[in-house]
């Protein structure tokens, strides 16, 4: 990694702010410059206004939508390279960010070196798979979903959706508001990158949360 501080602007897309502390710096020095959003008006203002040559996010936990929108971002600034740096990520989600033409891809969970290995071949336009993700790509055998992209509270939402329990009902049960059940269903259809109650319920069972025989429809 050549440590002198070169003309790169960076922008980071996440809203952990010990992920945003660290990162900034870990990298601000080496780039020229290094800037922090949460938002997708944010990100936008910077890749319109400047020339970004380089956007770091976490897609489940930014406000992306799906995949799909985040392909269609690197579609409409295609010189932004893109690397996702994430908390976990299933073998179906790196290959649906490989289709979308997203081949840098980290974990938050991966060392000093590999971040820099990462961010250096994007610029490069080239392809980076940290080892941890190339061992969830390697492996054969187990569940292709993983119910880690869940919290505890969100797995027992999807579990009650699949008893077939209303949204109000949920909410009784649960103790909180109408709204925030659906607040929890939009973070859970978001980060799994399902878009109905049918679809979600597969990825449950395949991701071992249910029993193909629990859930109703």
């Amino acid at each position: 990694m050549n440590k002198n501080n070169r003309n790169i602007s960076v922008v980071l897309a996440d809203i952990q702010f010990l992920t945003n502390e660290a990162l900034h710096t870990i990298l601000s020095p080496h780039y020229g410059a290094f800037h922090i959003v949460a938002t997708k008006a944010g990100l936008k203002q910077y890749l319109q206004k400047e020339g970004i040559s380089l956007v770091i996010t976490d897609y489940i936990l930014f406000d992306f939508d799906s995949i799909k929108e985040l392909a269609e971002l690197r579609k409409e600034y295609p010189e932004t390279a893109i690397v996702v740096l994430t908390n976990a990520i299933t073998h179906i989600k790196i290959k649906e960010l490989n289709d979308a033409g997203i081949r840098n891809i980290i974990l938050k969970t991966d060392d000093r070196e590999e971040l820099f290995q990462v961010i250096e071949a994007a610029l490069k336009g080239k392809k980076y798979y940290s080892g941890e993700v190339l061992d969830i790509l390697l492996k054969k055998d187990g569940p292709t979903e993983d119910a880690s992209l869940l919290t505890s509270s969100e797995i027992e939402i999807v579990r009650m959706i699949a008893a077939g329990l209303s949204t109000k009902e949920i909410a009784t049960k649960k103790h909180i508001s109408f709204h925030t059940v659906m607040t929890h269903r939009k973070n859970i259809f978001r980060k799994l990158g399902v878009s109905s109650s049918p679809e979600l319920l597969m990825y449950a069972i395949k991701a071992g949360l249910i029993d193909n025989i629990e859930y109703h429809i």
